[in-house]
């Protein structure tokens, strides 16, 4: 600097400040602030869309005994289906014991397990010796039936006499099939309590009666991936849905007959498993329920 008084000029002056330099790191910072918080809430955002999972398809969901679109042929309920109040109470008492998967969004129950069906006394719900009739008398519906379940049409007779006609006393998951174009196309359905269907040997839903269409289990993976097309009945809530589990470990297939819930009365009766048709003593070979019942990966699906 200069001295005012000798003249003499400083060779290293101190470095000048510019006014603006504050201003400019605050900006700065606040920016690199931003950028940051948005970071994080970006990373945030995705897990949570990787932990709910993209929609993958929709389920249907099916009244009780309304024939759905795509049926494989006529309505083979035989009786009107009421669920008394007994009956309902004494299974929604037997689901509320079930816990909800958390990577099913449903509860699993085993086929086998007494009370998760109902029965109409005297009189079964389905009548399969119509149904056989129905299929034996068009061949290439009964191809394209039995193939959804990996049957082959002359074993059809013999397989729907191995299953029982019961009562769904839970909105149940299954994989149902519609007719479409000349062949089974694989939809994820919800079939509303009251529903009356036939069930294998180890209670795996296999017939859906009001549509006379096949079903297997449902898709791998959580039912809150699909969107829900219908109209939702009054009490439906994904909560309170079941799906069958498929396993069948804890029966034998055969294991006998089944333990049900009247739903007149809410008392637990038992209804002879299968043999609703004379075969005369005849037989075929049968694939085993168990291996049956694993999904099939088109399961997955559930376009409609």
């Amino acid at each position: 600097m200069t001295d005012p008084h000798s003249g003499w000029i400083d060779p290293n002056p101190p470095d000048a400040v510019d006014a603006k330099t504050p201003v400019v790191l605050a900006v700065s910072a606040i920016v690199l602030t931003a950028v940051v918080v948005a970071t994080l809430i970006g990373v945030v955002l995705r897990a949570t869309d990787d932990e709910a999972g993209e929609t993958v398809g929709v389920v249907a969901l099916l009244p009780a005994n309304v024939p759905a679109d795509g049926s494989f042929g006529r309505s083979v309920v035989t009786v009107p289906v009421v669920i008394s109040h007994q009956a309902a109470s004494a299974a929604a008492d037997l689901f509320a014991q079930l816990p909800v998967r958390a990577d099913r969004g449903v509860r699993l129950v085993s086929g086998r397990q007494r009370g998760i069906y109902g029965a109409t006394g005297e009189t079964p719900s389905c009548d399969v010796v119509t149904l056989a009739n129905d299929l034996d008398a068009d061949p290439a519906l009964a191809r394209i039936w039995g193939l959804a379940l990996g049957l082959m049409p002359q074993q059809i007779p013999y397989y729907l006499n191995s299953l029982t006609a019961v009562v769904l006393l839970a909105d149940t998951w299954v994989t149902t099939h519609a007719l479409r174009d000349g062949a089974a196309h694989a939809e994820q359905a919800v079939l509303q309590a009251g529903n009356s269907i036939l069930v294998d040997p180890v209670g795996v839903p296999r017939v859906h009666c009001a549509s006379a269409a096949p079903l297997v289990p449902p898709a791998p993976g959580s039912l809150a991936r699909y969107g829900v097309h219908g109209d939702r009945w009054p009490g439906f809530a994904a909560a309170r849905v079941v799906a069958v589990d498929y396993a069948g470990i804890d029966a034998a297939p055969g294991a006998g007959d089944f333990t049900v819930v009247d739903i007149d009365t809410g008392q637990e009766i038992t209804t002879k498993s299968g043999g609703a048709i004379d075969l005369r003593g005849a037989s075929v070979p049968l694939p085993d329920p168990a291996v049956m019942n694993i999904p099939p990966d088109h399961a997955e699906s559930g376009d409609r």
